[in-house]
């Protein structure tokens, strides 16, 4: 028996941690860190373990944002490799350089800077100034430039750091192709759509991404690159990038899996912006099909995808198509405690069919609807959104909201409408039941949700 204060039960709640922080169990994660620290630093005295051990430490503090206990670590650390080594040696330069990314995260740039030219300074005194290990120091600073708005500091840095890195590692590394991207985002921030300034540096390192197989790292650049595209309105390339992305998701998480759900919702909304509509129906429809199964039908992100095909239709003119949908829609998301702009905007859309159909007093109450949802996420009643919506109220005459209906009196009102409006508009189970077919889901595991689809 160790004993609860032994260095290898530190070692298992160091590992324990980084367990918890992949979890998203940052609480948790907290608790086996502090322990961990507590043992160490009781444990160790000045040495080269306990200096490791604070620097892994602390990058597990600032991967779950809990920045007092990172900065105390590195800090410590510092002070530990420089009472040890000396100011000028390797391990201090590399504390520096965490010291500074850290610096940078929290927004404390001038003394982030001054670490990154302590590091590069040091490191050029070790290994020359045309080092991979300078490269590393620059290629920081230039980020930490570009995240304060000084481009052109950030463009010398990384220009450096990319000579350095093809002339010493070879234009296929992985360092080169990071270099290149930032490079490429960097363009892209200062405006640069037009020429080749972003487009190649993307494509370059598009091209080593692949070669090196870090899928995660392709999607970043195919979305920087999809970034250009948007910018110039060229849908086509837009509509190509985003079937790449699609298929690398695939790839790399299956085909069921929520990113490849969300590669699908983008490429359609792509398609529709390109006028594809036909195209775009069938992504949405892909991305339904995924999150259906892996949520529940009742689910939130099924709600969200609803709510995009409802949009389509409606961009289409296929009204009687489009209300069913955003019915649809408002009835998943009918009792949810989280209103959002996408329920605002659901509201006045099917609002803005009810008033074209002749159902002024139903657009009235979801105009009513999404005017209270947009307060509650904050809005001033002399936001434009809210102006618009009370114009489209005075517009038909009166204000429906003076008789009081809340968002969810709104939302019973419009589900319990007539028998005369439900036979007249159709069935949105019958809609759903066809577009189950298509995508494959088994609605008679909703029946309890289907059974309850009715129309206003």
């Amino acid at each position: 028996w160790l004993g609860f204060d032994h260095v290898d039960v530190a070692d298992v709640l160091l590992h324990m941690a980084s367990i918890y922080t992949k979890e998203n169990d940052f609480e948790l994660a907290a608790n086996c860190l502090q322990d961990s620290d507590k043992i160490w630093k009781s444990k160790l005295e000045n040495s080269e373990k306990l200096l490791s051990v604070l620097m892994i430490s602390g990058k597990r503090w600032k991967a779950i944002h809990r920045y007092e206990e990172t900065e105390a670590n590195f800090e410590q650390a510092l002070e530990m490799a420089i009472t040890l080594h000396g100011q000028k040696h390797e391990l201090v330069a590399d504390i520096l350089l965490d010291l500074g990314e850290f610096l940078q995260e929290i927004s404390q740039a001038q003394q982030a800077f001054f670490c990154f030219d302590e590091s590069i300074e040091i490191r050029s005194a070790l290994f020359g100034a045309d080092s991979p290990s300078v490269a590393k120091a620059e290629y920081s600073k230039g980020v930490a430039h570009i995240f304060q708005g000084q481009f052109d500091e950030a463009a010398a840095c990384l220009n450096r750091a990319l000579t350095i890195r093809q002339e010493k590692l070879g234009r296929m590394d992985s360092a080169v192709g990071d270099t290149l991207n930032t490079i490429g985002f960097l363009q892209l921030k200062m405006g640069n759509i037009n020429g080749r300034d972003a487009l190649d540096p993307l494509m370059e390192a598009l091209e080593i991404r692949r070669s090196v197989g870090n899928k995660g790292k392709v999607v970043s650049t195919l979305q920087n690159i999809l970034s250009l595209y948007k910018k110039r309105k060229d849908y086509e390339s837009c509509i190509e990038v985003n079937s790449d992305i699609l298929v690398v998701r695939q790839d790399d998480f299956g085909p069921a899996h929520e990113r490849v759900a969300e590669a699908w919702i983008n490429l359609g909304s792509v398609q529709a912006s390109a006028g594809k509509f036909v195209e775009a129906r069938a992504s949405y429809e892909e991305a339904l099909r995924v999150r259906s199964r892996n949520h529940g039908y009742q689910h939130r992100l099924v709600a969200q995808v609803i709510f995009k095909i409802g949009s389509l239709s409606s961009r289409q003119g296929q009204f009687d198509d489009a209300k069913k949908f955003f019915e649809e829609y408002l009835r998943i998301r009918a009792e949810d405690s989280d209103p959002d702009e996408e329920m605002a905007r659901a509201l006045t859309l099917m609002g803005d069919l009810q008033k074209e159909t002749g159902a002024k007093s139903m657009a009235q109450i979801n105009w009513m609807s999404a005017i209270e949802t947009y307060q509650q996420l904050g809005y001033e009643d002399d936001h434009k959104k809210i102006i618009r919506l009370q114009e489209r109220q005075k517009s038909l005459g009166h204000m429906i909201g003076l008789f009081g209906f809340g968002r969810r009196e709104s939302f019973a009102r419009r589900e319990s409408g007539d028998a005369s409006r439900r036979k007249s508009s159709g069935s949105v189970a019958d809609n759903l039941s066809v577009l189950g077919l298509k995508l494959g889901i088994d609605l008679d595991d909703n029946a309890s949700a289907v059974s309850k689809l009715t129309m206003p």
